[in-house]
């Protein structure tokens, strides 16, 4: 078992809500305990290691479903609440022996509530990668796959019936009923559909090039257990994702949906209902997919011969007053082949930090009196390199010092993570990203 994914936190309470008008209701709130499993309705439990991107999500009142569409990010619904404990990969929703503390958890801001199911969405944010293939949210041309007579998958952790209690993994297929301008509906009518626990469950759809891409988010059902679906478009979500979680959920599209894929477009769950590997080596052995051409040719249909372009963007160089300052450090940095692989910052040819996905960022430096000079270098997916034009920093008066040691004295901030030059023995102190001992990211390997 990797140990470090064995994570406990403290847990929050998540809204359980109920609709008398046309007996809707939430599609995710357990409130009773579970009980031996049934098959959800026409479903089937999921085999060992089948669909390991879709997780549980554990509350103190509530547990849900969500799905990893990201390696660092679980889309699921906003009527579950933000008060998330543990997401949790396995075959059962209590299956605590690979359960992860999310680092950051939210719920969509402008939803309204039951009944705003075009809104219901939220995630939460891991505080490493996950080690399984991620399940993307559809986008650009894949969002046109989405019909009335389409066939969808639904998977879920849900309850097989009402009061039943939520359990085991199940999967159906289950068809594209209704198509709106807020939100969709799938299933029902005779037809598999969703159950309490499944809220913010996928709905997925296969892609030209055999993986699966999440459409929906499992909001609320309709007369009952196994009745109609209703799901948010997962799409729409991707904006207010990327700019609170601080990721590029779109490694095939540039922003405007247009196919511009990178390397990071590659290895995604392929469209299988079958399971391959166990969960003690959290699922080694799960294929993963191609490089994706669901819209268009793969990254490497072309060889890279263009290295990246980079540069720091912040900070400004010149001069800041002393003794000490505090800076942001953010790069920009493009490849129009086959994607930046790698950012590393170079300070006075020292590197305390590298980045692996966009956007570039290195956290908050407090640099004390003297002269730095800062550097990125980027390195794409072919093995090219460059390093951007030097960025020089001058900071005022020299602070105090210990004159047996020439060190900063007790009781300043921040921590030092290497040894400055020019002969001044002073320190960099940086907070927060390397001193904890890791980079912001997990490297992942890449071809």
């Amino acid at each position: 078992m990797h140990r470090r994914w064995r994570r406990w936190a403290c847990r929050g309470a998540a809204l359980v809500a109920v609709v008398s008008a046309g007996e809707a209701r939430a599609a995710g709130a357990r409130t009773t305990a579970p009980t031996p499993p049934v098959p959800i309705f026409g479903g089937a439990e999921a085999e060992i290691c089948a669909f390991p991107g879709v997780v549980a999500l554990d509350g103190v009142d509530t547990r849900c479903t969500g799905t990893l569409v990201h390696p660092r990010v679980v889309l699921y619904a906003a009527h579950c609440g933000d008060a998330i404990g543990q997401v949790r990969f396995g075959q059962s929703a209590d299956d605590r022996d690979h359960a992860v503390e999310p680092d950051l958890c939210r719920t969509n801001p402008d939803y309204a509530g039951l009944g705003d199911e075009g809104a219901d969405w939220a995630f939460c944010r891991l505080s490493e990668p996950a080690p399984v293939p991620v399940v993307p949210i559809a986008f650009g041309c894949e969002t046109a796959l989405v019909e009335p007579g389409a066939e969808a998958v639904i998977v879920g952790y849900g309850e097989s019936e009402s009061g039943a209690g939520d359990g085991p993994k199940r999967w159906a297929a289950a068809p594209v009923r209704l198509v709106l301008a807020d939100y969709f509906e799938v299933g029902g009518l005779g037809e598999p559909g969703v159950c309490a626990g499944d809220s913010g469950g996928p709905a997925l759809i296969q892609t030209a090039d055999g993986t699966w891409r999440v459409f929906g988010v499992a909001s609320v059902h309709a007369a009952g257990c196994g009745g109609i679906g209703h799901y948010a478009y997962a799409w729409d979500a991707i904006p207010w994702i990327e700019a609170e979680a601080d990721v590029d959920l779109t490694p095939c599209h540039d922003d405007d949906g247009s196919w511009r894929p990178d390397f990071r477009c590659s290895g995604f769950a392929p469209a299988d209902s079958v399971g391959a590997g166990a969960w003690d080596d959290l699922c080694a052995a799960a294929p993963v997919g191609p490089a994706g051409t669901s819209c268009g040719a793969a990254f490497d249909a072309e060889p890279d011969t263009t290295p990246p372009t980079v540069a720091i963007t912040s900070p400004s160089p010149g001069a800041y007053p002393g003794p000490e300052v505090k800076l942001e450090i953010e790069v920009e940095a493009e490849d129009v082949g086959w994607g930046v692989a790698e950012v590393a910052l170079e300070i006075d040819g020292e590197s305390p930090g590298h980045d692996d996905e966009p956007p570039w960022k290195f956290g908050t430096a407090v640099f004390p009196s003297g002269s730095y000079t800062l550097v990125a270098v980027a390195e794409d997916a072919a093995g090219h390199v460059t390093r951007s034009e030097p960025v020089v920093i001058e900071v005022g008066a020299e602070p105090d010092t210990d004159t047996d040691t020439g060190e900063p004295e007790a009781g300043s901030a921040g921590c030092a993570c290497a040894t400055g030059r020019g002969g001044g023995g002073l320190a960099w102190m940086f907070f927060g990203t390397w001193c904890l001992g890791h980079v912001r990211r997990g490297r992942r390997s890449r071809p």
